[in-house]
């Protein structure tokens, strides 16, 4: 009997022994595999969120033609944007790395605020010595961005935007030979949309923008005493004014990634 027990002992327990060391074999080979699975590719960020930001220098040129044809003041025929400038700063964010393409492609957001000046040729005679003053302009813009990026040293960005540009200045006036003032009397704030390109190798940018807007100026007018002899008359004249205009601008790149 009791040679019966310890051969059913022996049958039994063999096998479990030999599955345990198979199993705490295998477990013991599936930790190190686990530590040293290859870590996740952060060369390009992984993940995270980054974002260019940029600085532009813009050659501006405004339309500034009224939708009536006058004969005086700083809107009358012949008169127009001689040549304006701009400097432009902002960024593209980007909440992911590149995802179309097969990583060439990127979607963002593009943003900026931009300040300059148009200098106006108001149609004045040669001998003119009175007063004129350009017009100003700034703008705040936000809006899609789809980047393409087939190699890190060049990228473009494809870009359309929404915001709003604002306005100041064209005063024109003569106190010598007719004391003819038009004066502005106030901003002029109008709905801008537009888009742009811009070609970017290493830090180096070139690009172009077309914006769209319309605004209302708005001048006190002070006429001649020879004209009126009782007086000078003074009124106020409303001029809605095409506000389209071409930028072709250089500046430079620095891209920062979240840590």
């Amino acid at each position: 009997m009791k040679s019966l027990i310890a051969s059913f002992l022996i049958t039994i327990g063999l096998p479990l022994v030999t599955f345990s060391q198979v199993f705490t074999g295998e477990e013991a080979t599936a930790e190190p595999q686990q530590q040293t699975q290859a870590p996740k590719d952060h060369s390009k960020g992984g993940s995270r969120a980054f974002k260019t930001k940029y600085i532009h220098f813009i050659y501006f040129m405004p339309d500034m033609t009224s939708e009536i044809n006058y004969t005086y003041g700083p809107f009358k025929t012949g008169a127009g944007p001689k040549w304006g400038a701009m400097i432009e700063s902002g960024a593209f964010r980007f909440f992911d790395d590149n995802f179309m393409f097969k990583g060439a492609g990127n979607i963002g957001l593009y943003s900026s605020f931009g300040f300059g000046v148009s200098i106006h040729d108001f149609n004045v005679p040669r001998d003119f010595d009175g007063l004129k003053l350009p017009f100003f302009f700034a703008d705040l813009k936000l809006g899609p961005d789809i980047r393409l990026e087939f190699i890190d040293f060049a990228k473009v960005d494809l870009y359309g935007n929404i915001g709003v540009l604002a306005s100041y200045g064209g005063l024109v006036g003569n106190i010598d030979q007719d004391f003819t003032f038009y004066k502005p009397t106030k901003p002029v704030f109008a709905l801008q949309t537009g888009v742009g390109l811009n070609v970017a190798l290493g830090r180096f940018v070139l690009g172009v923008q077309y914006t769209m807007a319309k605004g209302s100026y708005e001048f006190e007018v002070t006429e001649d005493l020879t004209v009126y002899p009782n007086g000078p008359v003074e009124d106020t004249q409303q001029y809605d004014v095409n506000l389209n205009s071409l930028r072709l601008h250089i500046g430079i790149y620095t891209e920062r990634r979240r840590r």
